[in-house]
């Protein structure tokens, strides 16, 4: 099964129905009450559509007591196989960086990278233990360009992909896979925030001319978790439109 962090919306809910269509069950992590109705429908239309189990996990992934919570979660619902883990979770703060609050900073790497080292660490002695795992890490164009008034999210990113690096050096020997996949500019609420100016730029930066949709990343993570992608670790993998060449 899979432990899919932000899983209530967004990319996260195309990253689920595409898993789950691919036979997976899932473990669905989500943060606040109010996203818990989110979940539960999401849930219900994977079952229904699908017939693969949907187990709610709430906690605040940039908070190591609650990344225990949904590992203990998932393995008390699902059993001790995890076969697959995607940090997907993810924030932004909009503003130049003299003008972040201490707060922004804190919520933008707890979030962004601190989940992303806390649930790898949780479920690697699981995927020890059976020789054979894969840790897909959503990052972004950010970490590889950097963008202004995103100076934290762009090192939380640039974070994300040395740790999808290193850590496939560290648990290959292990049978443990370790891949990032980097949207560009994909049509969710964090873009819907955008001003039109913003998204006028952005478009014109772009070979292809319009932005991906959650389902293109969805359907990158799908393969970079399963067998396909069996010989490949270690990659930071653009589905931008081009816009890094």
């Amino acid at each position: 099964y899979v432990i899919v962090t932000g899983g209530a919306r967004g990319m996260g809910a195309a990253i689920c129905r595409q898993l789950a269509s691919d036979g997976y069950d899932l473990v669905c992590n989500y943060v606040s009450d109010s996203s818990r109705a989110k979940v539960e429908a999401l849930a219900a239309e994977i079952t229904e559509k699908y017939g693969r189990r949907v187990v709610p996990a709430q906690g605040d992934v940039s908070r190591y007591e609650d990344c225990e919570k949904v590992v203990k979660t998932a393995v008390s619902a699902l059993g001790e196989k995890i076969g697959v883990l995607v940090n997907n979770a993810g924030v932004t703060v909009r503003k130049e960086l003299a003008d972040h609050t201490i707060s922004d900073i804190e919520r933008v790497l707890g979030i962004n990278l601190m989940a992303g080292i806390y649930m790898s660490k949780l479920v690697l002695p699981y995927m020890y233990k059976q020789n054979a795992g894969s840790i897909v890490n959503v990052t972004s164009v950010g970490g590889m360009t950097g963008y202004p008034r995103q100076s934290t999210y762009c090192a939380t990113k640039w974070g994300m992909n040395g740790l999808t690096k290193a850590l496939a050096k560290e648990a290959g020997p292990h049978g443990i896979r370790v891949n990032a996949v980097a949207p560009g500019f994909i049509a969710t609420d964090m873009t819907a925030a955008l001003t039109e100016t913003a998204k006028n730029a952005a478009l014109g930066s772009i070979p292809m001319g319009r932005m991906g949709t959650p389902e293109n990343v969805a359907k990158a993570v799908v393969f970079l978790a399963g067998e396909d992608a069996g010989y490949i670790t270690g990659q930071v993998f653009g589905v931008n439109g081009g816009l890094v060449i």
